[in-house]
């Protein structure tokens, strides 16, 4: 083979070579674009759900699985339509992409989203039925994508509701794991509040039931000796609505 036929080759080759490059400097870009325009989408959602938390000081992480090159989607020219779950979802989940021009395509792409804050915590063992105070308490810096089961931001939440079980130091709390203290004890003397509207009535009357703040005990009205049904709104206090 000729020299010159050599160096024709050695040009061809270095042109589609330069030609596969600048695809694929073309093609990282147009996913960096995406990946970033869907990173915003999530970010600014995340700080809205954190806001609505009433979070001051948090942080969070947001990961993207699969999303690269390889998947060889056609860069949009037209701005890209992103659906997000509402509400959105900490944890795993999935954002829906889709680009609308003439050579259309959508997808799903799997989220991991991680928003970090305080949340109360026990500092010491309690026992069965106790009734947690301020000392027990503390906050830690926690995951909340981990914490389905719930979780409380402020000590005032917790502090004194009672245990439902024994719990252990470092325990994260949830309204699984602890319950409104008892107000009120069967037999106890209480006074019944009547409300209607913007009218309301006292009487005397005495507990058949425990009662919790927010339950509903069994209450005889100690005058007509009539039994009701009456919330419980505080100690020694409920009420009942017409």
């Amino acid at each position: 083979m000729r020299i010159g036929q050599i160096l024709v080759i050695y040009r061809v080759f270095i042109f589609l070579l330069l030609i596969c490059l600048s695809r694929w400097v073309v093609a990282d870009a147009w996913y960096e674009q995406l990946q970033s325009s869907l990173k915003q989408t999530l970010s600014t959602q995340v700080v809205h759900m954190a806001q609505k938390m009433g979070l001051n000081d948090y942080h969070y992480n947001i990961d993207l699985n699969f999303l690269d090159s390889r998947l060889n989607l056609a860069p949009c020219q037209v701005p890209l339509n992103i659906e997000a779950p509402q509400p959105l979802e900490l944890g795993r989940s999935h954002i829906k992409v889709a680009c609308k021009d003439t050579s259309p395509w959508a997808l799903n792409v799997p989220t991991d989203i991680h928003l970090f804050a305080d949340v109360v915590v026990l500092n010491q063992p309690v026992s069965k039925d106790q009734i947690i105070s301020e000392s027990e308490l503390s906050l830690q810096r926690q995951n909340l994508a981990d914490l389905r089961n719930g979780y409380y931001l402020k000590k005032e939440q917790v502090i004194g509701k009672q245990s439902k079980r024994a719990l252990a130091g470092m325990t994260v709390l949830n309204s699984y794991l602890i319950l409104p203290a008892l107000m009120i004890h069967k037999g106890d003397k209480v006074m019944i509040i009547a409300s209607k509207g913007s009218m309301s009535v006292k009487m005397p009357g005495e507990a058949l039931n425990d009662g919790r703040e927010g339950r509903q005990i069994r209450v005889k009205n100690s005058r007509s000796e009539r039994i009701i049904r009456a919330q419980v709104v505080g100690p020694g206090e409920v009420l009942v609505q017409f």
